[in-house]
């Protein structure tokens, strides 16, 4: 029989309930320990309390659905929690699954059931995916939730937040990304500021100086302009013994883009 598990009673309440067998764990890390030496630093691998480890049968089913939060220190916390534990049920035989549950007021499974019905959650249920693909996705995610948030074909002129330091901008191909970018290095150098462009390959980091009309490392000794609006860099070159002798202290006031 498959089993969901669950932060606290009253998840596992709601959930048996609505007809699923239900696991209640007291806290996301609950569900597993690592051994320690005297002064709490681990000297060994995890594993599942024994009261789970009983459930973790052979070729069972496993769903785990633990609460969601807006701060970003408790959802690290606890998708580090989901993965460790979710791997020594993995290890056992189970077949892993995560439930997430969306952002909302609702922080709960037994909150989202009482708001928005079974029926939604049951639409959650079914489509919950493996502990591997779960953490792929991951990767494609935002640690913080968005400033703005865009459904429209081409970012435009997107408007900054006023002060903010970091930007983080997400967008799919051919958004109009390279474009506004031009605009803001415009604007930098308007205002005396030089603009750091730095990317993952030599090829891309050209093509984007190129379009923002900074030279790239290679260019700094033959181009009259020098580094007077600033430069390009593979990120393989921020070090001082690199050809662009690079000293992050030079940037403190200036505009730096990564590009992955």
């Amino acid at each position: 029989m498959p089993v969901t598990i669950v932060e606290g009673v009253k998840k596992a309440g709601a959930l048996l309930t609505a007809g699923y067998a239900a696991i209640a764990i007291p806290g996301v890390n609950a569900g597993y320990r690592t051994p320690t030496h005297e002064y709490g630093t681990a000297n060994g691998k995890p594993y599942l309390i024994p009261d789970l480890k009983h459930f973790a049968t052979q070729g069972r089913q496993v769903n785990i659905c633990f609460d969601q939060d807006n701060k970003p220190e408790t959802i690290q916390r606890v998708r580090t929690a989901i993965s460790r534990m979710g791997r020594l049920l993995v290890n056992e035989g189970c077949s892993l699954r995560v439930i997430d549950l969306p952002f909302g007021a609702e922080k709960g499974v037994d909150d989202f059931i009482y708001a928005l019905g079974q029926s939604a959650f049951d639409a959650l249920y079914n489509t919950a995916v493996a502990l591997e693909l779960w953490e792929i996705k991951l990767f494609t995610l935002l640690t913080y939730p968005p400033a703005i948030a865009l459904n429209q074909r081409f970012l435009g002129q997107l408007l900054v937040p006023e002060g903010e330091k970091l930007i983080i901008l997400k967008a799919p191909k051919g958004t109009g990304k390279t474009e506004w970018l031009a605009t803001e290095v415009a604007k930098a150098h308007d205002l005396g500021r030089r603009v750091l462009i730095i990317t993952h390959r030599i090829q891309l980091g050209e093509a984007l100086c190129n379009r923002f009309g900074v030279n790239y490392v290679t260019e700094v000794r033959t181009n009259e302009t020098g580094t007077l609006l600033g430069y390009g860099v593979c990120v393989d070159s921020l070090h001082q013994e690199s050809q662009a002798r690079f000293n992050p202290n030079d940037w403190s006031n200036d505009v730096i883009i990564i590009d992955q």
